[in-house]
């Protein structure tokens, strides 16, 4: 069973602030450092701005909401 990323990180969300030119990828890659235990999901995490799916190389902009999704089990 995967753990939630709210278990791992301990929050629901929060709030940060990015410096310009941060894009999706280096915004996981951050909280991939914050928090190792995403790391074995790294291949499996959906990525998304503002409810949009596939956007690792956005560039962030005030406002945008993004969301990590991990991977879900089942049949």
């Amino acid at each position: 069973m995967f753990a939630s990323f709210r278990d791992i990180i301990g929050a629901k969300e929060e709030e940060l602030e990015v410096q310009e030119g941060t894009t999706v990828q280096k915004l996981l890659d951050g909280y991939i450092e914050r928090f190792p235990d995403m790391a074995r999901f790294r291949d499996h995490i959906i990525l998304s701005v503002n409810k949009e799916y596939g956007a690792a190389g956005l560039e962030l902009k005030d406002g945008d909401e993004v969301s990590f999704l991990p991977p879900v089990s089942g049949g």
